[in-house]
């Protein structure tokens, strides 16, 4: 099942990218061939009664899918936008009003490339309610299929969603249930956390962050400077925290490719048009060390960065 999962998203990155101006044009295109086939694959026929009812009725409008648990009874709600529209905080209020009244567990927003769900009746403030958040087109495909087992048929119906990376699976042939599992990256994938990679090994051909996003890498210092620049652009990184420095006369990261001794930096690289500068006369150890450092220094675990090695 996991194997027609990831090469369904597969199918629907690439329809995503070659038909994007005409998919974003209306909802209707996008539901009959973006989150149709994607919810098929997940066990939920949209065209099968049994299984799905479009425009479900609530108290003052149509939701369009209600996912059916075998009993017959909604086990979630899912509202379509039309590709690339963005899913804003009011639509997410409107589903979780619709979810509370009528007592439907789930509630899920969708373009057909950026999936949400969230657990209705978790008591916790609004923002903490979600428990999918992902973008198929900025993600793995086995990531995202991981993730996106969250709205596997025998997962809802059995009133079993959990976390995205711990989906658990159900055994309905003896009505039990597998305890979680946790599917590990392929094995060409190796987390920064643990890789010690010896002296003149080549670049890792791509890194992926702790969003699973990724980027293609060229030089081992690249690995440095992209989880810089992401941290930049996430407002974690700021001038308020420069210089950064490491070692005793060198900094990592500073305003001006300046030495605390004075001296320049030997090579560096901007942080896109940030003004900030990353010191990378480095080797492939102190690049592996310093981005340790950098995401240790922000609270980001080491094992939530990938890098992609030789075959």
């Amino acid at each position: 099942m996991l194997d027609e999962l990831v090469g369904c998203i597969d199918e629907l990155k690439d329809r995503i990218s070659k038909y994007r101006n005409s998919l974003n044009e209306n909802e209707t295109r996008t539901r009959m061939q973006l989150i149709d086939p994607l919810l098929r694959v997940l066990g939920w026929d949209v065209s099968d009664p049994r299984y799905v009812i479009p425009e479900f009725k609530v108290s003052d409008g149509w939701a369009d899918y209600a996912l059916l648990r075998d009993d017959g009874k909604p086990a979630a709600m899912v509202e379509a936008k039309k590709l690339d529209e963005p899913l804003k905080p009011a639509h997410r209020a409107q589903m979780l009003k619709y979810a509370i009244e009528l007592g439907i567990p789930y509630t899920g927003l969708t373009d057909g490339n950026h999936w949400e769900l969230y657990n209705v009746f978790q008591p916790v403030p609004m923002e903490d309610k979600q428990i999918l958040d992902v973008t198929l087109l900025d993600s793995h495909s086995h990531e995202s299929a991981l993730k996106l087992l969250l709205l596997w048929n025998p997962n809802l119906d059995a009133g079993s969603a959990v976390k995205a990376n711990e989906p658990v699976l159900v055994d309905t042939q003896n009505g039990g249930s597998i305890p979680p599992i946790i599917v590990p990256p392929p094995s060409n994938w190796k987390a920064l956390s643990d890789y010690e990679p010896p002296a003149g090994t080549p670049a890792p051909k791509a890194i992926r962050l702790w969003d699973d996003s990724e980027r293609e890498v060229h030089h081992w210092y690249e690995i440095l400077t992209i989880v810089a620049e992401k941290l930049y652009n996430e407002n974690v990184l700021t001038l308020e925290h420069i210089p950064i420095q490491w070692a005793k006369k060198t900094y990592s990261i500073h305003s001006q490719p300046v030495h605390p001794t004075g001296n320049k930096f030997e090579n560096h690289k901007e942080i896109g048009n940030s003004g900030l500068f990353v010191n990378v006369n480095l080797n492939t150890g102190q690049v592996r060390n310093n981005t340790r450092n950098l995401l240790k220094k922000y609270n980001i675990g080491t094992e939530k960065v990938y890098l992609k090695v030789a075959d």
